[in-house]
């Protein structure tokens, strides 16, 4: 049911983009009058199930494919409007990345898909579930009827555009220039296939999400009506709870991609020019057609307008990737990835200009203050936990965290710094490190910022080529690529170690550990300056927008958030100065002199000895590993 680039005239793709524009327009601004609600993560997250339904081909009379589209499950949780703008998000992502669809037809495809297959679910859903209660057995009935209609409706309109194009749009011989089958033989290829097989499998995903939903999370049913779906804020319990169940059903079903490519065969309509070259595609064309032979050639518009556009991992299939297996999981991941950052973004993004939509700025700079002081807690908490490195000499972690640190620099092979990122890891989960922190204050956060600098080396460096980006000749490189897996590498190890020792290891042990091995004074008065002028300051801030708060009446607009956000940063910045005079002046009052002095010193025990050896050991053959 993806037409593909070449199969309909430039007029009738444009009379449908106009068609399927409308669509979207009406649709964007329905969603972007809730999008401080949950319909932006909705609509992502059935982007995603719909996307991934799409990847599981089968097998259709005739020797032909077709698929599932999920269109009965978003139009009935989510509402016709939004359920346009989810399905348009994954087959846009269908054209453009993986060429399932084509780019001229990406308005005919989502008006067949997301808009016919939209309204006619939800109308028919509507219409056998009515005045039921949202636990009833009827509604997994209905929603199963609701997307055998819908499916077998949106093949119809494609049936329909693609028979009137040999009426409409031939040589003077007859011969037709996009589409080659009239209708008489366009409806009845369409039809059976979709009646049997797709809209049998279209109403058993309908029927068994629905039923799902109402063991998981009922709340979703009353999605039917998109006023249900303002009520309930997205900050309101369990709609967390709700996403990640539905979420996980996501993740299932790219687990189980593979399945799709099982069903051999091409879908009805959707073949290529150098199709109809081949004897064995000619007769499988034929036989799918009623006997009906296919041209002698192919068409002139699938000629000229099939290579349109060159998808960089067309078919599902990167070229990089040699099996078909883990490139049809890749590119599943892939998609839904581009999903989830869409969802992200339009969060983020959507509601800026809408007092509304989103907290304030008073409101946001307070929860980063919370989050702040939150993790200094967790950062003491883990400090006192009985890890292993906790149980050591802090001396000993600071020289074994540096050692190991020069030996992440000095080594050039990949596999020795990757086996001491998994010794990094090792030492961070026996000393109680939460997997979340690492996960989000460490890897994410290191892999984001050092792969923005690696991603030049994928392209620069020469060596042997692996891929090249279709339309703007850049090539990567295994060097290129090895090089930028290193210098990720190389930092998210010596990240994960000072996170460790931060983490595992109170700031006054650090501070004395370094005194203790001869760091200068002056180096370790900065240090302990910054540590506690970073928290008054930020204490101080805090009570500036509490203040600030306490004064407002009602919600400020997005221009006087921005004011009140510079004149609030200019008065920070000019009261640094003179609080960094008063933590200087109050820390010399108290005698500090860059010396720390704790209540215990510190004494070596037999372990640490040990410990201290097996950090220089473990260095010495990751330097030698990796010369």
């Amino acid at each position: 049911m993806h037409i593909p680039d070449g199969y309909l005239s430039p007029s009738t793709c444009a009379t449908l983009y106009v068609g399927a524009a409308a669509g979207w327009y009406t649709s964007l601004r329905k969603v972007k009058r809730r999008i401080n609600t949950r319909a932006i993560p909705l609509i992502s997250v059935f982007a995603a199930f719909c996307f991934l339904v799409m990847m599981f081909n089968v097998p259709l009379p005739g020797g032909t494919t077709g698929h599932a589209v999920g269109v009965g499950v978003a139009a009935i949780v989510l509402g016709p409007w939004e359920s346009i703008l989810a399905i348009s998000l994954a087959l846009t992502i269908q054209a453009l990345f993986f060429g399932d669809g084509g780019i001229t037809t990406l308005g005919a495809n989502c008006f067949n898909m997301a808009m016919v297959g939209s309204f006619v679910a939800w109308a028919v859903y509507q219409l056998l579930a009515r005045n039921s209660d949202p636990s009833s057995k009827r509604r997994p009935l209905a929603a199963g009827i609701a997307g055998y209609v819908a499916i077998n409706a949106s093949a119809l309109c494609a049936a329909i555009e693609f028979g009137i194009q040999p009426m409409l749009f031939h040589d003077a011989t007859g011969t037709p220039l996009y589409a080659p089958y009239p209708l008489h033989v366009a409806i009845p290829a369409m039809m059976i296939g979709h009646m049997t097989i797709a809209g049998l499998a279209e109403a058993a995903i309908s029927a068994g999400m629905i039923a799902y939903l109402q063991r998981a999370d009922i709340a979703l049913l009353g999605g039917v009506s998109s006023a249900e779906i303002d009520r309930e804020p997205a900050a309101a319990p369990g709609n967390s709870h709700s996403l990640r169940r539905v979420w996980w059903a996501v993740a299932l079903l790219m687990l189980l991609t593979p399945l799709g490519i099982l069903a051999a065969g091409t879908a009805w309509g959707e073949w290529s020019a150098r199709d109809f070259q081949n004897a064995n595609f000619r007769a499988q064309i034929a036989m799918s057609s009623a006997n009906h032979a296919p041209p002698a050639a192919a068409p002139s518009g699938i000629e000229r307008l099939g290579s349109v556009w060159t998808a960089p991992f067309a078919g599902y299939a990167p070229s990089f990737i040699k099996g078909a297996t883990a490139g049809y999981v890749l590119s599943a991941m892939f998609g839904v990835g581009v999903l989830l950052l869409f969802s992200l973004v339009a969060t983020s993004f959507g509601g800026r200009d809408n007092p509304g939509s989103q907290h304030h700025v008073v409101e946001r700079t307070l929860q980063s203050f919370a989050r702040m002081f939150s993790k200094a807690v967790q950062s003491e908490r883990t400090a006192s936990q009985p890890g292993l490195m906790q149980q050591l000499d802090p001396r000993v972690r600071v020289l074994g965290t540096i050692a190991l640190v020069l030996a992440v620099i000095l080594c050039r092979r990949t596999e020795a710094i990757a086996a001491l990122l998994l010794l990094a890891i090792a030492l961070a989960l026996a000393s109680r490190v939460p997997p979340k922190t690492l996960f989000t204050r460490v890897w994410l956060v290191a892999f984001g910022f050092t792969g923005l600098m690696a991603l030049p080396a994928l392209f620069l460096v020469r060596g042997k080529l692996l891929y090249e980006l279709p339309g703007v000749h850049l090539t990567i490189t295994e060097q290129g690529l090895r090089a930028a897996v290193a210098l990720i590498l190389r930092v998210e190890t010596a990240v994960t170690l000072t996170t460790t020792l931060v983490l595992s290891t109170p700031w006054s042990h650090v501070l004395k550990s370094l005194r203790s091995l001869y760091v200068p004074a002056e180096i370790v008065t900065m240090l302990a300056m910054t540590h506690r002028y970073i928290f008054l300051l930020t204490e101080s801030a805090n009570q500036m927008f509490e203040s600030r708060q306490s004064r407002s009446v009602g919600l400020l607009s997005a221009s006087e958030n921005r004011a009140m956000a510079s004149r609030t940063a200019g008065v920070l910045f000019s009261k640094s100065a003179e609080l960094s005079q008063e933590v200087y002046l109050a820390m010399l009052s108290r005698g500090f002199s860059g010396e720390v002095r704790l209540l215990s010193d510190f004494e070596m025990r037999a372990r640490d000895y040990s410990a201290m050896a097996a950090f220089l050991i473990a260095t010495c053959v990751v330097v030698w590993m990796g010369r």
